[in-house]
């Protein structure tokens, strides 16, 4: 999650949409007065060596963190987290601000969030079968829904980029925005192998979990199998 006052940006970040790669880019141009949040200490290492600005300016006023790194989700003297709803960042913010902003989150399909995702949980061989994963519930946790919209389910932003074109939404939010092109950096991406296109993947009774779970994404984004 990222607040870039110079260019009136507020980037909501979402899961499993490349979304550590875009905020590892944009914080390569962020300035001293902007807020970033922390990733994990792997996402941090990248960050340093693709030239990212550190996280600051998410922690509590006066908060002094512990020798261990601050987690990227919430924790003691944690004030902006990684994966923040909107409603929470414009909260904090003030509608003032929120409003005043261009606001963007990134999307994608359901079905490629939740097969990126059993991929990233389960790196290596031998894995848990796609059912089992189902079965577990965690393939709930890429439901970003309830990160860019209200209580009421109204979308809070106003750029909902879609993965599938990443690149052409990122041209024209910089150029909107004033930004140099982005060069995103390959976070995460090795772990999903390159040959589980998600229809595959995903057997009939996981494709309608999945429809069930991810229902208000499908109906809005208009996603289909």
């Amino acid at each position: 999650m990222l607040v870039m006052h110079d260019c009136g940006l507020i980037f909501v970040r979402t899961r499993k949409t490349a979304g550590t790669s875009v905020e590892i880019a944009l914080s390569g141009h962020a300035g001293e007065r902007d807020i970033i949040t922390s990733m994990s200490p792997r996402d941090e290492a990248l960050r340093t060596a693709k030239g990212g600005r550190a996280p600051q300016h998410h922690l509590v006023p006066g908060h002094t963190p512990d020798k261990e790194p601050v987690p990227p989700g919430r924790g003691p003297g944690v004030r902006y987290y990684n994966h923040m709803p909107a409603r929470e960042i414009r909260q904090l913010l003030g509608a003032d601000t929120w409003d005043r902003y261009l606001t963007v989150c990134l999307e994608r399909s359901p079905y490629e969030k939740v097969v990126s995702l059993y991929f990233h949980r389960h790196r290596t061989e031998p894995r848990i079968h796609i059912e089992e994963f189902i079965e577990s519930g965690e393939f709930k946790d890429a439901f970003n829904w309830p990160l860019y919209t209200d209580t009421g389910g109204e979308v809070m932003v106003d750029v909902v980029i879609r993965h599938e074109r990443l690149q052409a939404g990122l041209d024209a939010l910089c150029a909107r925005v004033g930004l140099p092109a982005l060069v995103l950096p390959r976070a995460k991406s090795q772990f999903r192998p390159p040959d589980s296109d998600y229809h595959q993947v995903l057997t009939p009774a996981a494709r309608r979990a999945i429809e069930e779970a991810y229902a208000p994404e499908f109906a809005h984004h208009g996603y289909s199998w």
